[in-house]
C-alpha cells in the first residue's frame, strides 16, 4: 500500500485508536502527503464530548463532578445487583409482589460507550422503585448487604437517595437530544443542511433550564 492509495484516516473514536491516528499523524508528518486528511468519527466525537460535559470522560479534570458521581454511583448499584444471584432473587421477588409485566432487569452499561450511560439511566429510572425496595431489603439488619455497612460507607452512599433519583430523571431527558444526534451522524446519510439543523436542534434542548422526557423516546 502506497500513500497515494489513501486520502483519509477515520478513527472510530476509541481512545486507542485516536492515540494510534495521533502517532500515525506525527510519525509521517514530514513524508506524507498533504492531501491526505486524519480525524476521528463524527459519532464518536459527540459521544465522547457527551461523556467529559457528563462527567463520565476525564481528561486533565472532570467537567461535571457532581453529576459523573451521581451517574457512577447508579452503575455500580446496577452492576451489584445483576451479577449477584442472590440479590437478583430478591429483586424478582419484589417484581413478581408488585405485579410487574414484563419484569425488567437492571441493565448497566458498557463503561467505554457514553449513549450506554443513557441506556443505563433510562432502564434504572423505570426500575426505580423496585431496584429502591430490593436495596432497602439487602441493606436492613439481617440484610444481605448489612454488613456493607460500616465507617466508611454510608446507606446514603449504597442506595438512591432523593436527590439521586431528581438528577438521573434530569438527566435521562437532557441527554435524549445529544443521542439521537449521534445516532443521525452514524447514518450514511450525512446531509451537512441536516446536520446542522440536528446540532441546532441538540443545542437548543439541552440549554433548558429544566427538561422534559419526550413521549415515545
Amino acid at each position: 500500500m502506497n500513500n497515494k492509495d489513501i486520502n483519509q484516516f477515520s478513527a472510530d473514536g476509541a481512545s486507542n485508536a485516536i492515540g494510534s491516528i495521533a502517532e500515525y499523524e506525527a510519525l509521517s508528518r514530514i513524508t506524507r502527503p498533504n492531501d491526505v486528511q486524519l480525524s476521528v468519527c463524527l459519532a464518536h466525537q459527540n459521544e465522547r464530548s457527551g461523556g467529559y460535559a457528563s462527567g463520565m470522560i476525564m481528561f486533565a479534570e472532570p467537567a461535571n463532578k457532581e453529576l459523573g458521581d451521581i451517574l457512577e454511583k447508579s452503575h455500580r448499584i446496577q452492576v451489584r445487583l445483576s451479577r449477584s444471584s442472590n440479590r437478583m432473587a430478591i429483586y424478582c421477588e419484589v417484581q413478581l409482589r408488585n405485579h410487574r409485566k414484563p419484569m425488567l432487569n437492571p441493565d448497566p452499561a458498557n463503561e467505554t460507550r457514553w449513549n450506554g450511560t443513557i441506556d443505563e439511566t433510562v432502564r434504572a429510572n423505570i426500575i426505580m422503585g423496585d431496584v429502591s425496595e430490593t436495596l432497602d431489603t439487602l441493606l436492613r439488619p439481617g440484610g444481605d448487604d448489612h454488613g456493607m455497612l460500616d465507617a466508611n460507607s454510608s446507606l446514603d452512599e449504597l442506595r438512591y437517595t432523593a436527590k439521586d433519583k431528581m438528577v438521573l430523571r434530569q438527566f435521562e431527558g437532557a441527554s435524549i437530544a445529544a443521542k439521537l444526534f449521534s445516532k443521525f451522524t452514524q447514518d450514511t446519510k450525512e446531509t451537512w443542511s441536516y446536520v446542522l439543523f440536528e446540532c441546532r436542534l441538540a443545542i437548543a434542548l439541552s440549554q433548558s433550564d429544566t427538561f422534559t422526557i419526550q413521549p415515545g423516546m
